[in-house]
Formats: C-alpha cells, sequence, structure tokens
C-alpha cells in the first residue's frame, strides 16, 4: 500500500530534558491524512537516538521490538485490507487496535490465572487485592504495557499506597508470579522485571511481650465478655504458639496424654508443616474454662479487640494475633532455656533461619541490658 506510511516520532512537543520524559508515538500518514498512535512508551531526552532507535536505557532491546513490532502491526494490517479488498481508513484502523488490546489483555490473562490458581483463600484474596490495585493503576492493561518504564512507574504507584518498602516489594513479588507466567505461555517475548532490582526492605523487627506485659494482660480484670474470651484466646496462643488460623481450627479431640501432659500434633495451615506442642498448665486451664472448645471469631474482629485489649491492660503495644505467636517463642520459650531446634519444631518452621530471628532479638535484650547496667555501675 504505496500511500501508508507509518514513521516513529519521539517527543513531538519538543518538552523531553534529561529530567523530564516524553513520548514515543506512531505518526501514521494515508491519503495525505495523519494520526498519532500512543505507544505507551515514554524516554528522557539522551535515551533517542537519531537512528530512531532507542539508546542509553536499561531495556533497549526489548522496547525497540516493541517498537518495531508496533509499526509492523500496522502495515500487516494494511496489507490484509489490501487483499481483501477492503478499503484502509482511521476508523478500521482504531477499531483494529482496539480489538487487538482486549485479545491481548494482560488483566484478563492475570484475573483467569488468579480464578483457577490453587492457593488458600487467604492468598487468593490478596492476590486480587494486587489485581484490583493494577486495575486502579491503569497503565498495565496490555501484554505490551509490561515494559520496564511502567514497571517502574508501578513501583512508584505502591509506594503511594504503602508506608513501608516491604508491603511495596508484594506488590512487585505478586505481578512478578502472572508475568512469568504471561513469559512461559509465550505471551511476551522477554521478562519486563530482567535488570530491574527492587528492594525487599528491611522488616522493624518482630514485637512480643516481656513477661511482665503478658502478666498484665493475664491478671487484668475484665468484665466484658467478649473482650474477656479475646483474652483467653490470646493467652492460650502466648503459651502454645499458634496462629490465629491454626487457632481457629484447633481440636481438643487430636490430643493425646503422654508423661502426664496433653501433646497436639497437627499441620500448620499457613506452611503445612508439621508442628508438635504440649498444652503447658496455663493453657489447659483456659481450655478447661471452656469445657475444651475454645470460641473462635474472625480474624478482624479478634485483632480488633486485640488493640482495646492492649490499652485496658495497660500495654503500650500494640497487640496482634502474631504479637502472641511471638512471645510464646521469646519470652514463654527460648527466654527459659528451650533450644533453638525444639522450638523450630514447637512452632512448625519450614526452616530453622526463620526461628534464628527470635535468638536476635533476644540477644537485643541482652545488650540493652549491658548498656543500662554499664550506666549504672
Amino acid at each position: 500500500m504505496n500511500n501508508l506510511s507509518v514513521r516513529l516520532v519521539f517527543d513531538r512537543k519538543h518538552k523531553a530534558t534529561k529530567k523530564h520524559q516524553a513520548s514515543i508515538q506512531l505518526e501514521v500518514t494515508f491519503n495525505g491524512q495523519r494520526k498519532f498512535i500512543a505507544s505507551g512508551i515514554k524516554l528522557y531526552s539522551d535515551q533517542w537516538g537519531k537512528d530512531m532507535k532507542i539508546k542509553n536505557h536499561p531495556q533497549s532491546i526489548l522496547l525497540n521490538q516493541q517498537l518495531s513490532d508496533m509499526v509492523g502491526g500496522i502495515y500487516e494490517f494494511a496489507h490484509k485490507l489490501q487483499k481483501d479488498e477492503v478499503p484502509f481508513t482511521f476508523e478500521r484502523l482504531n477499531r483494529h487496535l482496539k480489538g487487538n488490546a482486549n485479545e491481548n489483555s494482560f488483566l484478563d490473562f492475570m484475573k483467569h490465572q488468579i480464578e483457577i490458581r490453587q492457593i488458600k483463600k487467604e492468598t487468593k484474596q490478596h492476590h486480587w487485592c494486587i489485581y484490583n490495585a493494577l486495575v486502579d493503576f491503569g497503565k498495565i492493561v496490555c501484554f505490551g504495557d509490561l515494559n520496564y518504564t511502567n514497571i517502574m512507574k508501578w513501583d512508584k504507584y505502591a509506594h503511594t499506597r504503602c508506608s513501608k518498602q516491604t508491603s511495596a516489594y508484594n506488590y512487585h513479588k505478586v505481578l512478578k508470579i502472572y508475568v512469568k507466567e504471561a513469559l512461559l505461555s509465550q505471551l511476551i517475548k522477554v521478562n519486563p522485571y530482567d535488570g530491574i532490582k527492587i528492594s525487599r526492605g528491611t522488616s522493624t523487627g518482630r514485637k512480643y511481650l516481656t513477661k511482665e506485659e503478658l502478666e498484665k494482660v493475664e491478671q487484668t480484670q475484665i468484665d466484658n465478655l467478649s473482650l474477656a474470651r479475646v483474652r483467653d484466646m490470646f493467652v492460650f496462643c502466648c503459651y502454645t504458639g499458634l496462629a490465629y488460623s491454626d487457632l481457629a481450627k484447633f481440636d481438643f479431640n487430636k490430643a493425646e496424654e503422654t508423661n502426664g501432659m496433653y501433646r497436639i500434633r497437627d499441620v500448620r495451615k499457613k506452611t503445612n508443616t508439621e508442628y508438635n506442642i504440649s498444652l503447658l498448665d496455663k493453657a489447659m486451664a483456659i481450655l478447661r474454662q471452656y469445657s475444651f472448645s475454645l470460641p473462635i471469631i474472625s480474624n478482624q474482629k479478634y485483632n480488633s479487640y486485640l488493640k482495646v485489649l492492649g490499652a485496658f491492660c495497660g500495654v503500650k503495644k500494640s497487640l496482634t494475633s502474631h504479637v502472641a505467636r511471638h512471645t510464646f517463642a521469646t519470652t514463654v520459650t527460648m527466654a527459659n532455656g528451650v533450644r533453638i531446634e525444639v522450638i523450630s519444631k514447637m512452632l512448625g518452621h519450614t526452616n530453622i533461619q526463620t526461628t534464628q530471628i527470635y535468638a536476635k532479638i533476644c540477644q537485643s535484650e541482652v545488650d540493652n541490658e549491658f548498656n543500662r547496667l554499664n550506666k549504672i555501675v
């Protein structure tokens, strides 16, 4: 089709600098009329060469290939129309490009993959949250949108929704799963994360109750029935190390009596690894109080009540279901001389490195006490 031409145009409005990006567009000319089509790629002034190609960019090869595919796609469409003896018009081109966008929707692909993915309900809900955030983000819709520029914009977007780097990293962690699946399905040619390193961030540490704080929670008189029940569930977890998901499915009927104590062997819901605990007297006292059937409420309500519980008991730390598990690992076991290998089995950790985090916490407490003593003596 001799009267059709397509060329790449960068910075049509002459606004690009080394600090300000501008767009690459496809200029389509037909019978003296022009139409500009957005490529979705933005560059700084020193990233576009005289040969009409991207340079000085971490993903120059990938982006140049994408541009070449876009140009070639328009010519292929025009030749198909000519072969079918259908006149070329910009309106037909618009419909073609819009149709391709729907057929090549990464969002539709991700949605389908989440629906069929065999993962736990809680994990699937988290993936849906990231999917909804991606829809709100609006810049990664089609497979062609999976490029370096948009991944970096996605990173900035994640930081507008998250106050911690660890949380922002999770936005990339989930997206990477479906990008990799698109790559394995040959829906994209290159992984846009190649050459991009996103920091995991640093953990702020694991909160737990000291012996004195735990005693406050145990001994405070609580008249409100609902709050008292939540306190009992929390204390039970402090003396068993159970996470909320394992507490919710706790069944005393599975207990085995060994050497005068009741032992529970079960599998953690989160990791599917076995844990092995014997019920301490304080845990048994709570079970007897409820006729060996604990009162369970939703995780959301449980954590909401825990915030009130901490304030009511005069504990300054924010209480969560995880704090109880961390308290068991530190104050109840490690501080009383239980070996780290045994604690790892009690907690059902998949590897001992996870348990060693608690050893570091306890060592920091020792260091703090030495610093305090040094000032006194």
